[in-house]
């Protein structure tokens, strides 16, 4: 008999939920595995007596008591807050590790966004000015410097692709010991306000919980260059928003670009929408129409081994 694989990828983001023909390219790439589809929690919670392997977005700890021949639960999420760990240690979970290359082109494009001054050119367009004094404060993205926290394999995907246009990167890790190549040095976090004063780019890809909640903070913020830009891209609740904003609206830093927020959706009423050179976008930065593809193309060969 087969071991049974139970797909349960429904999700609002189009590209994040599994259509017939991924999962009938995963289905014959796994042809020892009996692969099945489920739409709903209910028809999971069906499933879970017979399943030895389940690819989901969510899993409760209370679940794994349900599935006495589960083996293997696996996340395209590279997030730990959606996917419970088995308390009793007995079924080994997964996370996806393939969104630092989609991430980091996110982050290039930031990146020059903010360098080129482009929120300039969408205020100037709206406005109808033709100001070409206004970039005259661009420099080079050569030679400039990004500090990426939370180093780990997403922050060496984006510092491969910085250093193709000439960016040079540092990171802060919570053990430096362990962090990928590609950052010219890497620092632990007592380091942070001793390294911020160096950075051009602040990049955030911290993940939640409260030990990194407002790891950037007024004072950090205060550390940072007037000319710098903050990007981040890991988890809302690393940033102090109030900080931030109040941070903007004086010009203590030249610009953020937000990827996530403190709450999400964000809403309507917030400050944040109005706060001058602040950017957002809503929890995009690892959205591409090949996504579930790249994440099977990284499954399946542990599915094989």
């Amino acid at each position: 008999m087969r071991p049974r694989l139970v797909v349960f990828l429904e999700n609002d983001v189009s590209v994040f939920r599994v259509s017939d023909a991924e999962l009938e390219a995963l289905s014959t790439r796994l042809r020892h595995y009996e692969v099945r589809r489920v739409r709903d929690r209910k028809a999971l919670l069906e499933e879970l007596p017979e399943a030895n392997v389940v690819v989901t977005w969510d899993f409760r700890a209370d679940w794994y008591a349900r599935a006495p021949k589960l083996t293997w639960v696996a996340t395209p999420s590279a997030g730990r807050e959606r996917v419970a760990a088995d308390p009793n240690g007995r079924v080994r979970v997964t996370y996806g590790t393939f969104h630092g290359a989609i991430m980091a082109e996110s982050l290039l494009g930031m990146v020059l966004f903010m360098n080129r001054r482009f929120g300039r050119a969408e205020a100037a367009r709206r406005e109808r000015s033709w100001d070409r004094d206004a970039y005259a404060t661009t420099r080079p993205l050569d030679g400039q410097v990004a500090l990426i926290l939370g180093y780990g394999h997403i922050g060496a995907a984006m510092a491969r692709l910085l250093a193709v246009v000439g960016v040079r990167v540092l990171g802060l890790k919570r053990d430096p010991a362990t962090a990928p190549p590609g950052a010219e040095s890497v620092y632990g976090p007592d380091s942070l306000h001793d390294v911020l004063p160096q950075a051009d780019h602040v990049v955030c890809i911290l993940p939640g919980g409260a030990s990194t909640t407002h790891f950037i903070d007024a004072a950090a913020l205060a550390r940072m260059k007037p000319s710098a830009c903050l990007y981040n891209l890991g988890r809302g609740n690393a940033v102090d928003a109030d900080a931030l904003r109040s941070a903007l609206e004086r010009g203590a830093i030249a610009g953020a670009f937000l990827d996530v927020l403190p709450e999400e959706p964000l809403p309507s009423s917030s400050p944040l929408w109005d706060t001058p050179n602040l950017y957002l976008t809503p929890h995009a930065s690892a959205i591409r129409d090949d996504y579930l593809h790249a994440y099977f193309a990284e499954l399946a060969p542990l599915l094989l081994a």
